[in-house]
């Protein structure tokens, strides 16, 4: 497998796939963010101790102890996010914006009437967005550095008796890599007479990790509460990559411009476990710890790429397309266990202040597959990769049936180096508003952080990369009913 180096990737979703199954694409689908409910995404995900919400499922399936009614709830949201990079100088901006269903579900809860130990229980059923792909990126930028051609020939050179179907033989096909049989090696016209064309690329994402949850939850004499989760993970990721570079001022001998399209898609399923447990050791107080076992996907990777050749009408040389076969292939991935500890203080029924800490081991991730066993991708994960110390805080104010909410996280980067600084803060608020059976809570978060997008590698060790800044905004709107 052709491998690209990256020199730092600070949005999983951003990851340009020249390969497929690579060390990237196991951190793109072990890094969480989950959507939830208005209330947990206000107070910045910390009320995995605090509970009596649908995303005890994730956060600590303990907190469905809490419980004392049944409820349903539906918490759409409107997903939007500016996308601003600087190629050698020159800046482009893109935006997108995507409507997502944050979760939807409904918690049944029964009482038994005892006031020591088994005094209620309580089970759900729900779907959690974990992960949102949507983003646009556009590039553009007078390039004299190198060219995408490069990335194909010095792959070529290496290889020369299997050119890959996706890449080299493409270029070769379309006439802008042709073999020099005296030399032995491939070329391209930009090597002759010079850098200097006019990039352009555009980078359109979409898709989610969903998660589908059956949940249940004991309190034991209002001190104890056990809970557990059950999860079916949906995958759904698709990139479409358009590359043109243009000899927009002429200075290269018969050629025009090419056009290179890669389309990427991930679908697949998973599955996992997370448990729980709260302490309330008095009314004021609540302290708890949940870990998530591993998550096992079984993901189809399907690829196609075409590429198109323009050149001079004085060149003598035709125009030409071709496209790649169709690739599928199947593979499985390991994700870290997670584990979390919460705790919330209750001021007195006018408050409550909630802090939270995930630990994730990024480093322990693992591809496999029945025909490939991925020991140069595992390695490079081991060594890449490394613990993130995940910090989380939130805060409410109940002004009678009004609830005023604030919170923020820290989000560790999952890199080894340090350079890769890849650690991203979200800032949130909202409102709340709780009445009898009904009750409406609205949200609103930003995330912001940068990366370093590597587009090809025009020698080995060397890339050509983008700087990028991304602001993500996410407005999420609650509706809950009791019964």
């Amino acid at each position: 497998m052709k491998k690209l180096s990256f020199i730092a990737m600070l949005l999983v979703g951003s990851i340009l796939t020249l390969d497929a199954q690579n060390e990237m694409q196991a951190l793109r689908y072990s890094q969480y963010n989950p959507f939830g409910t208005a209330r947990y995404a206000a107070q910045g995900g910390a009320i995995g101790a605090l509970g009596s919400d649908l995303t005890s499922v994730l956060t600590n399936p303990a907190g469905l102890g809490f419980y004392r009614s049944s409820e349903f709830s539906f918490s759409p949201s409107f997903y939007w996010v500016n996308t601003s990079s600087d190629f050698m100088g020159t800046q482009a901006d893109e935006s997108q914006l995507k409507f997502n269903v944050g979760s939807i579900g409904m918690v049944n809860a029964v009482t038994t009437g005892k006031s020591s130990g088994i005094v209620s229980a309580a089970y759900g059923l729900g779907y959690n967005t974990l992960v949102n792909y949507n983003n646009n990126t556009v590039i553009r930028g007078i390039n004299e550095n190198s060219s995408l051609l490069d990335d194909f020939t010095w792959h070529a050179n290496a290889d020369p008796d299997n050119l890959s179907p996706f890449y080299e033989q493409l270029a070769f096909d379309t006439y802008l890599m042709p073999y020099d049989e005296t030399a032995e090696t491939y070329w391209h016209d930009m090597q002759l007479d010079g850098y200097g064309q006019q990039l352009y690329r555009s980078s359109q994402q979409s898709g989610y990790i969903g998660e589908y949850s059956l949940s249940g939850a004991f309190n034991f004499s209002n001190l104890l509460y056990f809970g557990a989760t059950v999860g079916i993970h949906a995958v759904r990721f698709y990139e479409d990559i358009y590359h043109s570079e243009t000899d927009h001022d002429d200075h290269v001998l018969d050629f025009d411009s090419f056009r290179f399209r890669e389309f990427n898609s991930t679908r697949g399923w998973g599955y996992t476990a997370r448990f729980g447990m709260i302490l309330r050791p008095f009314q004021l107080l609540r302290i708890g710890a949940s870990f998530q076992l591993p998550t096992y996907y079984h993901l189809t990777d399907e690829k196609y790429t075409d590429m198109n050749s323009y050149w001079d009408s004085s060149s003598g040389i035709d125009d030409a397309s071709e496209g790649s076969p169709n690739g599928i292939y199947d593979y499985k991935l390991k994700t870290p266990f997670r584990a979390n500890a919460n705790a919330s203080m209750i001021l007195f029924r006018f408050a409550t202040l909630s802090v939270g800490y995930e630990y994730v081991d990024y480093s322990a991730s693992r591809l496999d597959a029945y025909d490939y066993k991925f020991f140069d991708e595992n390695d490079r994960i081991r060594q890449d990769f490394s613990v993130a110390h995940n910090l989380k805080a939130g805060a409410e104010v109940r002004l009678s049936s009004l609830y005023l909410r604030g919170g923020m996280q820290y989000l560790m980067s999952p890199f080894t180096d340090t350079r890769n600084d890849a650690e991203s803060w979200v800032y949130s608020g909202g409102f709340g508003i709780r009445v009898q059976k009904i009750y409406f809570d609205m949200s609103y978060s930003h995330s912001s952080n940068s990366e370093v997008y590597g587009m090809y590698s025009y020698a080995p060790g060397a890339n050509e990369v983008s700087l990028n800044d991304i602001n993500g905004n996410n407005l999420m709107f609650t509706v809950g009913f009791k019964f």
